[in-house]
């Protein structure tokens, strides 16, 4: 007995809606699943930076930290982030730093619609002056091919006037940076432990004698071609001021280590 053509191409037509559905319902898993690496790799950059925040400004101090897979590779790039440093205030102007200071980088090829431009932590300021601002630069943003998890960090100024000389006021002016320029240069996927180190405090300090009166002092910071200035207050006389300018280098290494 022949069947129905009418039979055969609801038939057909039902595979086809069964087809289409099965594909569509295994696309959002995927997406679904893509999307939740990228949360969870975001979750572990953020762990990354505490842990190489727990050991700065402490020589010596190290943490080891697990990163997980979430079907990406995770680069440090210790050339990465250069930076350079001047000061002016009108009349004086001198360059204070010059080096690039590395970034950590989590890259996956589906990331997170819409994250670009995003900060986990900081913002894009170059420089801040406040004790209150991260100098931490945790931030998303899309390559050629990937999107990627950025961790880096920018210099923090402050001032005081820690007394007189002279007639003149004396005043310290401190610049932090933190450094990861003396990283291992890595490209990791899968599994594996990081160790974050503080290798070294290295202070270095210029004194400017200037003979006229100041009210502020800029600090500029060009940070990979991005360019930002705070203004410090500065104390000066008649007879002009004293200006101590401090720069105060933290190196951090990460590297692969086994547990």
């Amino acid at each position: 007995m022949a069947i129905p053509i009418t039979f055969l191409l609801l038939f057909v037509s039902l595979l086809l809606i069964i087809t289409a559905t099965y594909y569509l319902a295994m696309t959002n898993i995927s997406a679904q699943g893509q999307t939740l690496n990228f949360s969870e790799a975001k979750q572990s950059m953020i762990g990354l930076e505490n842990t190489v925040s727990n050991v700065l400004w402490s020589p010596g101090a190290s943490e080891v930290y697990l990163m997980n897979d979430f079907g990406g590779n995770f680069e440090t790039i210790p050339t990465a982030k250069t930076l350079l440093i001047n000061i002016t205030d009108g009349v004086l102007t001198d360059t204070i730093f010059s080096s690039p200071t590395g970034e950590a980088v989590y890259e996956m090829a589906n990331g997170e619609p819409g994250a670009n431009g995003l900060y986990l932590e900081g913002d894009a300021r170059t420089i801040v002056n406040s004790s209150a601002s991260t100098m931490t630069q945790l931030g998303i943003a899309t390559g050629e091919t990937f999107q990627e998890i950025m961790l880096s960090y920018r210099p923090l100024a402050s001032s005081t006037i820690t007394g007189s000389s002279v007639d003149k006021p004396v005043n310290t002016v401190q610049v932090y940076v933190v450094s990861m320029n003396l990283s291992q240069s890595l490209t990791l996927s899968g599994a594996f432990y990081l160790k974050a180190q503080c290798l070294s405090v290295v202070s270095s300090t210029r004194s400017y004698n200037i003979s006229y009166q100041a009210s502020a002092l800029q600090v500029n910071a060009l940070l990979d071609g991005t360019e930002g200035a705070v203004s410090l207050p500065i104390s000066s006389s008649s007879f002009g001021a004293m200006i101590n300018v401090e720069v105060l280098v933290c190196n951090v290494k990460l590297q692969t280590v086994e547990v």
